[in-house]
């Protein structure tokens, strides 16, 4: 938790934070890693803003290849601060509690909205071939890579 007292008092200014996730293991696909987060919040008259920068250190696996890499894209952090929501329904905004937030929190749900659903290893992965397991990146295959839909074998010998 970060003690917000000082900042809504109007003794400071801003107060600078940073963070260690040495556990990432609650990001789906990823094998292991770490995240490191560092920013500032800030009293605008009134308003508390947080801003900052969250930058993961993750071994995942790729989605069409299956081969392991290192994501480290970094990814912003921004959070308006309120001690009461006048709506349940406004997540725009982050409750603090007792003149402190959890940073912690913060930062794990950046990471959890903000990282892809599907990590790919590049932009033009080729994949797997569905026929021999094949990685399509590393080498091609003589598989007959022609679909056919078994229903119009029937049409088939009609045409000939």
């Amino acid at each position: 938790m970060l003690d917000l007292k000082k900042l809504l008092d109007g003794s400071l200014k801003s107060i600078d934070f940073s963070l260690s996730l040495s556990d990432c293991s609650f990001i789906d696909d990823s094998v292991s890693g770490n995240a490191n987060a560092f920013g500032t919040i800030t009293n605008h008259s009134g308003l508390i803003l947080l801003s900052g920068s969250v930058e993961p250190s993750l071994s995942v696996v790729c989605a069409r290849c299956g081969r392991e890499y290192s994501y480290n894209t970094p990814i912003a952090l921004n959070a308006k601060i309120t001690d009461k929501l006048a709506n349940e329904d406004e997540d725009e905004f982050v409750l603090m509690q007792d003149f402190a937030i959890d940073i912690d929190e913060i930062v794990r749900t950046a990471l959890i909205l903000e990282l892809p659903t599907r990590y790919l290893c590049s932009d033009d992965c080729k994949g797997l071939c569905s026929k021999c397991g094949a990685n399509l990146n590393e080498k091609s295959c003589k598989c007959d890579q022609t679909e056919r839909d078994s229903r119009w074998d029937v049409l088939k010998d009609y045409f000939d």
